[in-house]
This record gives C-alpha cells, structure tokens and sequence, in this order.
C-alpha cells in the first residue's frame, strides 16, 4: 500500500498539482491517495498495478460509477483512475493498463463503462477514444475551494449510442 500511494500522489501532483494551491493539494492528497484511501478503496474498487523492475509505474482503478451526472443502469462500471509515472509515459503502459482492465470480470461484463477525464489532456483523450469511448457530457468537482470540470466518456456495450 505504501508504494501505490506514493506512486498516486507523485502522479496526481505531476498532473494537476500546478493547478491547485499547496493547501488544496495536500488535502487532495490525503484525502484521496492515502495509505488509508487506498485500503478503503479496495473494499468497493479494483485496482490493478503496473510493475517494472519491482517498482510500481502505473495503475488503474475501477467499479461502480459515482458520476453524479450518470444515469447509473444495471450492469454500468466506472474507470475512476488510470495514472502512469511521468519517467514512463509514451511506451505504452496506460494502453496496457487499460487494456487489462477491460478484460477483468467486472469490466468484461459490463454494459456501459464510464470515465472521467481532463479534456487538456488530449494523450489520455486519444487513448480512450482508441478503445471506442465518446465524449457524452461533462461533470463538476471541487479541489478545496477551486471548482474544475471534467469530460464524461463513455464505452457503451448495448448497441445504444451514449
């Protein structure tokens, strides 16, 4: 547990840190990278690691949809976090990331699969559009103080369009 959040909160920090103040980062952190994050998480979510070298470089988590916006159906999934070591982007580790959730049980089965993503995060966009997800909306989240705006993807499964 300690590697992944530190490799969590070295990831989120590399990503969005510069976007928040320092007091609204930590809390960002603690609250939602922690060791005891992490432990409470693994009761509801999946989260899957990347290792190289016996240091983890990435991960990807999973499970229910907690997108307010979504209008959650039987059978929806949520991908709620896919992050990659700066040092290890561009070799194709979020794709394998992301492709091996896809391919758990409880991705595999599922009829709609959500994310959220930073639309000025054209890498990450690409990557999901790749796999077949499409923009349907956007959703609203605070940082401390700071309100921010996400794009809502979505891979639908049921032949529906979005």
């Amino acid at each position: 547990m300690p590697a992944l959040s530190a490799l969590a909160k070295h990831t989120w920090s590399d990503a969005f840190g510069a976007g928040v103040g320092p007091e609204d980062e930590e809390v960002e952190l603690e609250e939602g990278r922690s060791e005891t994050y992490f432990s409470n998480a693994l009761k509801e979510k999946t989260i899957l690691v990347a290792e190289e070298d016996g240091a983890l470089v990435g991960y990807v988590g999973f499970g229910d949809v907690t997108i307010p916006e979504v209008e959650v159906q039987p059978g929806d999934q949520s991908i709620n976090r896919l992050y990659v070591d700066t040092a290890q982007q561009g070799r194709g580790l979020g794709r394998k990331l992301l492709e091996a959730a896809l391919q758990h049980p409880r991705l595999a089965n599922a009829s709609r699969i959500f994310l959220t993503v930073w639309n000025e995060n054209e890498r990450a966009v690409r990557l999901y559009e790749n796999f077949g997800f499409h923009r349907i909306g956007t959703t609203r989240f605070a940082i401390g103080a700071k309100t921010m705006e996400d794009d809502v993807m979505l891979l639908d499964r049921t032949g529906a369009d979005g």
